[in-house]
């Protein structure tokens, strides 16, 4: 019985080092993220990983203005890591479920979602590139968001 103890011990401890290696994964994530398009500036922030998951915001800024905004989490759920993306208020949030990860990149996918079906991050040399990817309309459609790292204004 004491050995069996033991043993489910081992495993309870191990099984939260593989829940912090999880959620550590797209720690390259974490921090404050800016780009330009034409007149616009996109804004992607994300907290560090605590407790079980990672917490994001992203807004588009045209001439002063808010023009789209949208709040993201990743989470763990039993053995899967799900981004949760939502947009505006009036939209209800989407799941996605990570396919591939990596030490400087993560993909999420919804195969059943109209667009985008994929979600990717990967860290590059001074920034994150992120993509949205997937079929509209039938066509494939893919849109990329090469971030530059800005300050966090507090």
């Amino acid at each position: 019985m004491l050995a069996a103890m033991k043993h489910f011990l081992i495993l309870f401890l191990l099984s939260g080092t593989c829940w912090a290696q999880d959620i550590s994964t797209p720690l390259f994530l974490t921090g404050c993220w800016a780009m330009n398009d034409g007149p616009m500036v996109i804004e992607e922030e994300w907290g560090k990983p605590a407790a079980d998951g990672m917490l994001g915001f992203s807004r588009t800024l045209k001439a002063g203005k808010t023009v789209f905004s949208e709040f993201m989490r990743i989470e763990k759920r039993g053995e899967q890591l799900i981004y949760t993306p939502r947009i505006g208020t009036k939209q209800g949030p989407v799941e996605f479920k990570m396919i591939r990860q990596t030490a400087t990149e993560i993909v999420f996918e919804n195969l059943a979602h109209d667009f985008p079906q994929r979600i990717l991050y990967r860290s590059v040399a001074g920034g994150l590139a992120a993509r949205i990817e997937g079929k509209q309309n039938g066509k494939e459609k893919a849109m990329d968001f090469p971030y530059r790292r800005v300050g966090c204004e507090k």
